[in-house]
């Protein structure tokens, strides 16, 4: 898999990343007075959960919005057009990582509405003790918990679980609100080759969109602020792991 992250500094891509940057700078300074307020590091936490949640909202829209301006700046640079079509389906068996708390945040309010909340987090369980079995299992051989990461994200992609958010005909449910770790992934060849035995081979020609390195840093400087609730990084067991402020957010 390719990682793309140097593009050509056109209008288009200086305007996406000045947006972005702008967007970020301006909510980590808002986050800033509300940990300053609360006389501490961190903005938000199970205290004031609840009253940020429009804020909350409102910023992962607009972070997603942003993203999306991104890659109509950085997508039409790539060498091949791009072969991702509706239904395909084919990478939302991957487990996702690296989910800004914002983002599950925001998705959580949204699918504690719907009528089918209960099986989709029953379905967000399955896959996360899934995963953490395979991560457990590739640790107690190699040792190293990156390695045993990586190794146990492929393991878990060749167990070819679907997404709980993917519907029968493959595609997403939640697609307006789904996270950057899923808006950033995309194929040059054909989606038959976007399977666990054509993965890494050449076959298989696809490439992660990531933000130039300053909007990462800003990011991680962000997502810090997010620190009182402890929510892990993985989609699923984010997700999962605000079940535990259903008290604060009911």
């Amino acid at each position: 898999m390719e990682l793309c992250r140097d593009y050509l500094p056109t209008r288009s891509y200086k305007i996406a990343e000045m947006r972005m940057g702008s967007l970020l700078g301006s909510e980590i300074d808002r986050l800033d007075k509300v940990a300053a307020k609360f006389g501490r590091t961190y903005a938000i936490g199970p205290d004031n959960l609840k009253d940020e949640l429009p804020n909350i909202i409102s910023f992962a829209g607009e972070y997603h919005r942003a993203y999306d301006l991104y890659l109509k700046a950085v997508l039409p640079q790539q060498e091949k057009p791009i072969q991702c079509r509706p239904a395909c389906g084919n990478c939302c068996h991957h487990y996702p990582m690296s989910v800004e708390p914002f983002e599950l945040i925001s998705l959580y309010t949204e699918l504690r509405e719907r009528e089918d909340f209960i099986s989709v987090m029953e379905m967000c369980q399955s896959r996360s003790d899934l995963f953490n079995s395979l991560f457990e299992n590739r640790l107690e051989t190699i040792g190293s918990e990156d390695d045993a990461e990586d190794l146990a994200l492929h393991d878990y992609f060749e167990q070819w679980r679907p997404c709980p958010f993917s519907d029968k005909k493959g595609d997403c449910g939640v697609y307006a609100s789904r996270p950057v770790s899923c808006r950033m992934y995309f194929s040059q060849t054909d989606p038959c080759y976007c399977t666990p035995e054509h993965l890494q081979t050449e076959r298989n020609e696809s490439y992660i969109v990531y933000l130039p390195d300053n909007i990462e840093q800003s990011l991680v400087d962000l997502s810090e602020h997010y620190a009182g609730l402890e929510l892990p990084e993985s989609y699923f067991g984010g997700l999962l792991s605000l079940n535990a402020y259903e008290g604060v957010l009911g």
